[in-house]
């Protein structure tokens, strides 16, 4: 038996239980087999066209883990047209290229893609990947950003830049603790590109970022099912006094929404009890902070200030984010609660100072159901159970 059959054979198998069989085939590579089986295991769902290809080799798990997926990859190389330029005739350098998935995607828009990393190892699988997948049109250059910057001659439409969230194998959050320190290298990085797309973690706050990293024209929040996953800044070499925000959640149906800050700051809502709707915003919406921009583009009012659920009468069906009919609104007291007779509901908090687990135990609810209960704080200041279903 080779490696391949061995892989294809046990692919469905927990590592665990691989390993134990290899133990038995010492003809076999069990490191490659074992690192194999692990990349196609998260490939399955993160990198579905890098898994249907059976000849696509995986690196180490950390790699296979740091990676963008497939799907934001796809979006994000389509974002690169709000600059103006058209991507069919523009380059760009990722200056951490990693295993590749962000180059490759944005082979496929633009015209001309420069791929480093410093680690031969991870080089040549990529590399080889890159030559599977007939990305011809990648270069390929084995080294940092760093080294790449001081001896480089060469100009780019844009500069891609993925820092690491580790740091000596710790896990970092500032952005100048990443690596490469993207706040140290800016402007090194804007004499040979005129834009930088930078990708960070949605742990960052986005305010403080833009302040660090200084002329960000826009923002994207990119979340995947409801789940933020990354937050992409497009920093331009001219001045920039005011960045554009842009929210997308990929799912079944995409949702996006867009607003500024300098909007968010100037915008005025009202406050209400909830009324027949409550509409509950996407996390890239949340994450991003369109408390009150939301409430105004779809003329809804705000259940209190620091709630972020909104209400209204009439039904808005194109708002993004998850939207319920109110069945019932009462005090916060498991007395009154109790003569609803429901066992059964999915429990939410906002703005409240109980946990879910909390208000489950008191109103001795189990998980699941139609109801969906909303607990949180009025613009009174009055603890609130908002009884509904999905609209």
């Amino acid at each position: 038996m080779d490696n391949q059959s061995f892989i294809q054979q046990h692919l469905s198998k927990p590592i665990p239980e691989v390993a134990l069989l290899l133990s038995k085939h010492s003809e076999l590579d069990k490191e490659f087999i074992l690192s194999q089986i692990n990349g196609l295991k998260k490939a399955e769902k993160k990198l579905p066209e890098f898994f249907a290809n059976k000849n696509i080799v995986y690196p180490v798990s950390l790699s296979i883990e740091q990676c963008s997926s497939e799907q934001t990859a796809i979006f994000k190389s389509t974002i690169l047209r709000h600059s103006g330029l058209e991507p069919e005739s523009c380059s760009l350098i990722d200056l951490t290229g990693g295993f590749g998935i962000d180059s490759y995607y944005f082979s496929k828009q633009l015209k001309k893609v420069t791929y480093l990393e410093p680690n031969p190892e991870l080089f040549k699988i990529v590399t080889q990947n890159f030559d599977t997948l007939n990305a011809h049109h990648i270069e390929c250059v084995n080294t940092s950003a760093e080294n790449f910057l001081k001896n480089n001659i060469t100009t780019f439409d844009f500069a891609y830049i993925d820092p690491s969230r580790r740091n000596e194998n710790q896990k970092v959050f500032m952005l100048n603790d990443c690596v490469p320190n993207i706040v140290e290298l800016q402007d090194e990085i804007l004499k040979i590109a005129n834009q930088i797309l930078i990708k960070t973690s949605p742990i960052l706050d986005i305010k403080q970022t833009i302040q660090e990293l200084k002329n960000v024209s826009e923002v994207w929040v990119i979340s995947v099912d409801n789940e933020c996953k990354e937050v992409l800044y497009l920093v331009s070499n001219k001045n920039v006094s005011n960045s554009y925000i842009y929210t997308i959640n990929l799912a079944k149906n995409n949702q996006e929404f867009s607003f500024t800050y300098k909007e968010e700051e100037n915008t005025i809502v009202e406050f209400s009890e909830p009324l027949k709707y409550l509409y509950e915003p996407n996390a890239p919406i949340l994450k991003a902070g369109a408390f009150k921009s939301i409430a105004q583009h779809f003329t809804l009012k705000k259940i209190a200030s620091n709630s972020h659920l909104y209400t209204s009468d009439d039904l808005i069906k194109d708002f993004p984010g998850r939207i319920f009919e109110v069945k019932n609104v009462l005090p916060y007291q498991a007395k009154v609660f109790k003569k609803l007779g429901i066992k059964k509901a999915n429990v939410s908090c906002r703005n409240f100072s109980e946990t879910v687990a909390q208000i489950k135990k008191k109103l001795n609810l189990k998980d699941g159901g139609n109801n969906y209960l909303f607990a949180t704080i009025n613009d009174n200041n009055k603890a609130l159970l908002i009884l509904t279903n999905k609209a």
